[in-house]
């Protein structure tokens, strides 16, 4: 993916759109947005299209059984409770039917594109080669959202289809997410604000910090990144292996939300505003506090579609009254539980290699014990204080970056591996000036990275003072000119032109 032809893409689609009435800019955007999908991802057309219509019968299938099981008030009067009960079941258990099936069909759909290479090389055959579609896990998740909160009465079901192909395609979310809702995009898409200059600029300068944030920062690690992480265990030291542990946990949020942050503001200039997706993770004080600011449209999709389902089911309810001696443990065990079902269901999206599974079951692992300890840590807190929230923050950071051995590493036994290396196998006079040129980390980029990355934590730390930057700066025009200039150019010569530059896609297309 071209980061300046998207970029020209959303600049072109939000001129011609303000060219058009309000009532019928949602046409345009959705003929945009076919477009785009077309010329990025023709083979995968015929699947988008499939979960669409799918998803969106389903929805008027739903409804109808909804409204043909309503009851007269003489049919209330005339049954008894128990009658009306099992009325109800009947009703849900059609739609639990429409549901499951449907669901059933697109997960199985993107299941295929994902694993099935794993599945044959396991069983000793040639793998397939299927090329995944593209956005095809975020229009999934999507699209199975917006049934089930049909199904659960949370909104009313879509009844053009146009307009709900809108929903699920529309171009800016397709990479990468985030994961949008229908009640929160519908209304937006239908009515989308016009384009004006305070607008341009605002979004321009959220798509010039994506920039920066992709093309200067993360794509200027990759060659070192590659030349440690893909090369056999215990090549290089400890030393090295720590600095591209870290310098991974810069790569992965500058790539991924880099490009949140270029879609989000060329949405912007289509005046659509996306749900946000990252606030600033790495200054979380716990693990959960983390997974709340990372992905955030995940989280909250698994929060709210599988989390609390499973937590509140009649199993776990059952298995929690069975501790009634334990209250405490009877209290805690389902969150505990559905932390474990949640992460094992992300690392299992992830790829369904040991290295993400065992990420998966990490992050959950250590989160269902939070959730076990809480009571504890309630009875005893945490001093209040700037040292004890800077050791919390340093704390949950070394967490995380644990498990980003896992997601970077080729498998369990190499992330278990280089694990083992960074605590124990550091090597006298490895880490040398000469050593990382070698690697892909010339000392012009070393300056760039370490100049980009105090940027981005000082506009971080601001932001998590609640300084809201982009409004700062729209107020002051002489400095708000300044800042476009300056960024513009750091894209131009730091993203471009600098030392050892090679655009890469995005993390997340290959998801």
């Amino acid at each position: 993916m071209k980061l300046f032809q998207l970029t020209a893409f959303g600049i072109g689609a939000a001129i011609v759109a303000r060219l058009f009435p309000r009532r019928i800019r949602w046409i345009l955007l959705l003929a945009v947005s076919a477009l785009f999908y077309g010329s990025r991802s023709l083979n995968g057309l015929p699947f988008i299209l499939l979960a669409t219509l799918l998803t969106w019968v389903c929805g008027l299938v739903i409804e109808r059984i909804e409204q043909n099981g309503k009851l007269t008030q003489t049919e209330k009067q005339q049954m008894t409770g128990e009658m009306r009960r099992e009325h109800k079941r009947r009703i849900r258990q059609k739609k639990n039917t429409a549901v499951g099936i449907t669901l059933g069909l697109m997960f199985l759909m993107l299941a295929l594109f994902k694993y099935a290479d794993q599945v044959f090389m396991l069983a000793g055959q040639s793998p397939i080669g299927f090329l995944l579609p593209l956005g095809i896990s975020f229009y999934t998740f999507q699209s199975a959202g917006y049934l089930l909160d049909v199904a659960g009465g949370k909104i009313k079901a879509e009844r053009s289809l146009p307009r709900f192909a809108l929903f699920v395609c529309y171009f800016p979310q397709l990479i990468q997410g985030p994961i949008g809702r229908y009640g929160h995009l519908a209304p937006q898409l239908e009515s989308p604000e016009d384009l004006t200059l305070d607008r341009f600029v605002r979004g321009f300068f959220l798509v010039l910090w994506g920039l920066i944030k992709k093309m200067v920062i993360a794509d200027r690690t990759l060659p070192f990144l590659s030349a440690v992480f893909d090369a056999q265990p215990g090549t290089y030291g400890g030393q090295l292996s720590l600095l591209a542990l870290l310098l991974y946990a810069v790569q992965q949020y500058c790539d991924f939300s880099g490009g949140i942050d270029l879609v989000i503001g060329i949405s912007e200039w289509l005046g659509i505003s996306l749900m946000p997706n990252f606030k600033r993770p790495y200054f979380a004080v716990n693990l959960a506090d983390f997974w709340r600011r990372w992905h955030i449209t995940l989280g909250s999709w698994m929060r709210d579609y599988v989390f609390y389902p499973f937590a509140l089911s009649r199993p776990v309810a059952r298995l929690s009254k069975g501790l009634g001696k334990y209250p405490s443990l009877a209290r805690t065990l389902p969150a505990a539980l559905g932390n474990l079902l949640v992460f094992f269901l992300v690392g299992l999206w992830h790829g369904a290699t040991s290295n993400y599974i065992l990420w998966g079951l990490y992050n959950g692992l250590i989160l269902a014990v939070s959730a076990l300890l809480e009571p504890f840590y309630k009875r005893h807190p945490l001093p209040a204080n700037p040292a004890m929230h800077g050791f919390r923050i340093l704390r949950t950071f070394i967490v995380v970056n644990i498990g980003w051995l896992f997601d970077r590493c080729a498998s369990g036994g190499a992330a278990f591996s280089m694990l083992g290396t960074i605590l124990t196998g550091w090597r006298p006079g490895e880490f040398t000036l000469d050593r990382l040129n070698e690697l892909g980390l010339p000392w012009a980029d070393r300056l760039v990275l370490i100049c980009a990355c105090l940027l981005l934590f000082l506009i971080s730390l601001l932001q998590e003072k609640g300084i809201d930057i982009r409004k700062y700066l729209m107020r002051r025009y002489p400095v708000r000119v300044i800042m476009l200039l300056l960024g513009i150019c750091t894209v131009l010569i730091f993203g471009i032109w600098g030392s050892g530059f090679n655009e890469a896609s995005f993390i997340y297309l290959k998801f």
